[in-house]
């Protein structure tokens, strides 16, 4: 008999399902709400008076029901009560149904008194048909919620596997989400079999029948518990969309001796839809090295950037890729996208052509280091804002081809410079590095050169009241082209070895994403600020990070066990090459902005006659291929450049 009635639901349910697919169901729940509401006056009056319901004249009650009716009618559709979907019904659709039912309730009474020359009705009669039209309306959409989500595995097909028993790491409102999904799942791919929290305000507690264990440092007792129980886990699923960074390191160094699977919910800003089923994704790079979000002022660089005319330098690199994605969103009167790369300017201008159709634009194959090139351009595209990130950053490359290092980012930076000032620009934006400071490589000596080269320009410019020069300076990004990070992942695909230079060498990361958004932000901040002059916004960091560990983490990240599935090999450090960076010289002073990601260091400003002479003097060097010279002159203008890196072998 049980079969029987479970094969009869099953079978009113698809009718339901599909009746999308013959009529708009939205009618159905319109009708279904009015004749509840039509039936709750009389049942109330039931309720109210008992056998003494035939007292009162048929017709009155029919009359009294289809008015009620009627002004339900008007408020549903006021409110649209009817719009929702049955099979997510929570407790948001109840509230609007109560105040529904409570408009339409205040409206009858209204009429109910204007009627009472045909007839009147016990005045307690609209308290009780307030709680019968609720329970009559919420009922029937609570009850076909139950009945689908009990059922709803029969529409999966005849395949059946053991759900993952699966530990969940945080207690946010993500988390009960995903823990209500699966039982709406009715066939779950996963058996929750506990929740593990960053507090201990609630241990012991229960979300939807899972208890809350303990907290990650109790992660070795709870895992002993439940494996006495025969529910040990075989995954760990983040549901706390700030667990990423220190946390999430800490929680990698627990599980180094069980080696479970972990992985996470997508954020709210990941979901396509709100009903969609919640997918858990792998743990990326970017959440292992998270950090707290910085505040930023979106409406400033909104004013700074809408309606002008910008232009990108080195658009098809990782920064100025970044860098014409975000800037797009601003809605900049016309964009003007520049690369050396054929491929790479392609590829910017392609992406661009997809997401911003609308927007005028135009991409222009050229070498920064053609000052003539650069100069045709400027004055044929006019702009008002620069963007310069083209350079060579490769430090093994710059180090072997020194006269292409010296043309590209110091001649180019230069030729991008006298440009802007010649057209009167608005802001120049100069994108610099972390290897500037005491470089001992050629790439970052170059950058440094180009760096006092901007900070010359901006206190110039302040003068002058001209061009200002912005310059920022950060580590490396992730993901970016000759960055560890893809690297590791090839080495990973491959099955290893992953190669590192020095067991002991650190670097600063942060997102493309977030380093660009701090970029805007200087630009915003320096423009505005004539006391920002020759002075470098150094962008917020966080700690360095041993590329021997990150490597270590991305090998378990992928579900291997460092030096057992998968090697690690010391190779050496490579010529110019530093066992950590710096973000500052030791005397510079850093001094706070408004933004909490971003600082300003000091560097000592050269006199821009000097330095202009002395870089044309560089640049017939470079251009003549007398390498001894250019290096010679590189030296002379960047005076804390060290060659070789034998004093950055002492670990700090």
């Amino acid at each position: 008999m049980k079969n029987v009635v479970k094969y009869i639901i099953k079978k009113i349910l698809r009718y339901f399902s599909d009746l999308d697919d013959k009529i708009n169901k939205t009618y159905f729940i319109f009708t279904h709400d009015l004749l509840a509401s039509f039936i709750s006056l009389p049942l109330s009056l039931w309720l109210r008076v008992g056998e003494e319901i035939h007292d009162y004249p048929t017709e009155l009650i029919v009359k009294h029901a289809t008015i009620y009716a009627l002004l339900s009618a008007g408020v549903f559709v006021w409110f649209r009560t009817y719009r929702s979907v049955w099979r997510y019904v929570s407790m948001n659709e109840l509230l609007l149904l109560t105040v529904s039912v409570s408009c339409t309730n205040i409206l009858y009474l209204m009429t109910a008194f204007l009627m009472s020359h045909s007839g009147t009705m016990p005045h307690s009669l609209v308290i009780i048909n307030w709680f019968i039209n609720i329970a009559l309306l919420g009922s029937s959409r609570f009850t076909y919620r139950f009945l689908k989500n009990e059922f709803n595995h029969s529409s999966q097909g005849g395949s059946f596997s053991l759900p993952v028993k699966t530990l969940l790491i945080g207690l946010t409102d993500q988390t009960e989400m995903f823990i209500r999904d699966q039982i709406r799942q009715g066939e779950s791919s996963y058996d929750i079999v506990g929740i593990l929290e960053t507090t201990n305000r609630n241990i012991g507690r229960h979300v939807h029948s899972v208890e809350v264990l303990g907290q990650l440092r109790d992660f070795p007792k709870v895992l002993k518990k439940l494996e006495s129980f025969n529910n040990c886990p075989q995954k760990l699923v983040i549901t706390d969309p700030d667990f990423t960074g220190k946390p999430l390191q800490e929680l990698i160094t627990l599980n180094k001796k069980y080696n479970f699977e972990i992985a996470r919910l997508p954020r709210m800003w990941e979901m396509t839809s709100a009903t969609q089923k919640i997918q858990i994704k792998p743990i990326s790079i970017e959440d292992l090295l998270g950090r707290p979000q910085v505040g930023l002022n979106r409406k400033s660089m909104q004013v700074f950037l809408r309606g002008k005319r910008v232009l990108v330098t080195g658009c098809g690199g990782s920064i100025g890729g970044e860098l014409v994605r975000q800037i797009a969103n601003f809605d900049p009167s016309h964009l003007t996208l520049l690369d050396h790369s054929e491929y790479l300017l392609y590829k910017s201008e392609l992406e661009l052509s997809e997401n911003h159709p609308d927007l005028s634009r135009r991409a222009i194959l050229a070498d920064v280091a053609n000052s003539i090139r650069i100069a045709e351009i400027f004055n044929e595209e006019r702009p008002e804002i620069v963007f310069h990130a083209a350079a060579l950053k490769h430090v093994p490359i710059a180090q072997t081809n020194p006269n292409e290092a010296v043309m590209t980012n110091v001649m180019g930076t230069q030729n991008v410079a006298e440009a802007a000032r010649q057209c009167n620009v608005k802001a120049v934006v100069f994108i610099s590095t972390d290897k500037a400071v005491n470089p001992t490589n050629i790439m970052g000596a170059t950058k440094r050169l180009s760096e006092s080269y901007c900070q010359a320009l901006d206190s110039l410019g302040v003068k002058e009241k001209t061009t200002r020069f912005i310059t920022t300076r950060f580590g490396n990004v992730l993901g970016s082209t000759g960055s560890v990070v893809p690297l590791f992942k090839r080495q990973i695909a491959r099955g290893g070895p992953l190669t590192v230079t020095h067991p002991d060498v650190k670097r600063y990361f942060m997102t493309i994403h977030e380093a660009v958004e701090l970029v805007l932000q200087a630009a915003v901040l320096g423009y505005e600020s004539p006391d920002t002059a020759g002075q470098i916004f150094v962008l917020e960091m966080g700690d360095l990070i041993k590329i021997s560990d990150l490597a270590r983490q991305m090998i378990q990240l992928a579900g291997f066990i460092p030096d057992k599935d998968i090697q690690i090999n010391y190779t050496g450090l490579r010529e110019g090459e530093k066992l950590y960076e710096e973000l500052f010289y030791g005397e510079e002073k850093l001094i706070k902005t408004k933004c909490s990601g971003l600082m300003l260091a000091s560097p000592k400003v050269m006199n821009y006659g000097l330095l202009r002479n002395s870089l044309h003097q560089l640049r017939e060097y470079a251009q003549q291929y007398q390498t001894d010279l250019s290096l010679e002159m590189l030296k002379k203008l960047v005076p804390e450049y060290q060659f070789g890196n034998e004093s950055h072998f002492q670990t700090d």
